[in-house]
């Protein structure tokens, strides 16, 4: 039994066998793809069963097995036919008459339903402005249908679509880079004369606001009850803080639309649920630590096997001091992060009085933590592990923070 899914010329053949099976064999060449999958090829006996062998055959195939049956039966089936065999025979021809209208229905109404979807998203998109239009303005747009189609293909961003989604040059040209990595300005320029392209040329989010310390707190660095330094607090802040920024491709994040910002703040309760919790007892006490505690939260919501190398260096960059001080104060990127946050929980008071008591307590020994979160990230570029892909494999390191009472002013 020869069966093909593509035919385009067919040469078709249909017998009796001794034992009253009827065999329908076609043979094909398949040099033409392009013709439309159909049902066909199916053996049936005198019992009235068809096998299993219901596969893609042409149309043509269909009106011959139709022609040979009304010949059959039209021909009285022969001598060896009985009445009831010739039932047999017309209750084959009405069923596979059925099914074959049950198969073109079905096609019909779906290619229907798929044209009505995209009539109607063409209708409700008509008069709206993409490039201006709010996030939450076009997602209210969309039905249920296409959000969970859309969110289902986020999930996977190894999926093919998603991948040419985020290889677009329309997706290339909207990305915001984050701030921290913003030239100066005589940097910028050169590199926009050396620019052919318009559209090679990188857009970079504003740097914020620095976070301002109220006076009452300047005095409270190092006071009697406090530990001994938070700066492993302060990087698995900051680690959190690059990851929502390059995971939204929004710089600064005070910056975003009002659905967005809510966004981030929920993933910094997620990822930093000490910067949140008004009764954090959480101390890290090593960068292993602070990397473990996000990394354990990355696993939970299924995006990645390792903390990204770029990460650490992002984090690197917001904690090292400035060689020269400019604008006041050797930690100004971290005062931006910072600002940055503080900006986004204006409602949540004990998050921004957390904040500003981070930023107290910087110290001159950022700079060998930013030393160290180079080193790692030297460390797991070296051992291949992933820096830039987010995928659902599962990953534990056992954590080593300790639970011991904060202090806050």
């Amino acid at each position: 039994m020869y069966m093909f899914g593509f035919q385009s010329t067919v040469k078709t053949r249909c017998w009796r066998t001794n034992t009253d099976r009827w065999i329908v064999r076609e043979e094909a060449n398949r040099s033409n793809s392009n013709m439309r999958k159909q049902r066909a090829h199916f053996l049936f006996d005198k019992d009235g069963g068809h096998s299993d062998l219901w596969f893609a055959h042409s149309q043509c195939s269909e009106g011959f097995y139709k022609a040979e049956l009304e010949s059959d039966i039209r021909s009285g089936g022969g001598p060896s036919k009985t009445a009831e065999e010739r039932m047999q025979m017309m209750e084959l021809l009405k069923r596979f008459e059925e099914e074959s209208a049950a198969v073109d229905e079905s096609l019909t109404i779906e290619e229907e339903d798929d044209d009505n979807d995209e009539t109607d998203l063409s209708k409700r998109m008509r008069n709206v402005d993409i490039d201006s239009v709010q996030s939450e303005e076009l997602w209210a747009l969309l039905t249920s249908t296409e959000r969970d189609r859309f969110l289902k293909i986020m999930r996977d961003p190894s999926s093919e679509l998603t991948q040419q989604l985020l290889a677009s040059e329309e997706i290339e040209r909207g990305m915001t880079e984050p701030w921290w990595l913003r030239p100066s300005t005589l940097e910028m320029k050169e590199e926009l004369s050396r620019l052919k392209r318009p559209r090679n040329q990188r857009q970079y989010g504003h740097p914020p606001e620095p976070i301002a310390i109220p006076p009452s707190m300047m005095h409270q660095k190092r006071s009697s009850g406090a530990p001994a330094s938070l700066m492993y607090n302060i990087c698995a802040v900051m680690l959190g803080y690059a990851y929502i920024t390059r995971h939204l491709s929004i710089s600064p994040l005070c910056s975003a639309p009002e659905l967005d910002q809510e966004t981030a703040r929920t993933l910094l309760s997620q990822f930093v649920p000490f910067l949140t919790a008004k009764t954090s007892k959480i101390l890290h006490l090593t960068l292993d630590s602070a990397i473990t505690e996000l990394q354990s939260h990355l696993n939970s919501d299924g995006l990645t096997t390792q903390l990204p190398s770029i990460l650490l260096r992002d984090a690197a960059m917001l904690v090292r001091p400035a060689l020269i001080v400019e604008h006041g104060s050797a930690h100004l990127n971290a005062f931006r992060a910072l600002g940055d946050m503080h900006s986004l929980f204006q409602a949540q008071i004990h998050v921004k009085h957390k904040l500003a008591f981070y930023a107290v307590q910087l110290d001159p020994s950022a700079s060998l933590v930013a030393r160290e979160l180079e080193n790692e990230a030297r460390s797991r570029e070296a051992e291949s592990i992933p820096s830039v892909e987010w995928d659902r494999r599962s990953f534990a390191l056992p954590k080593k923070g300790i639970n011991i009472e904060e202090v806050e002013a």
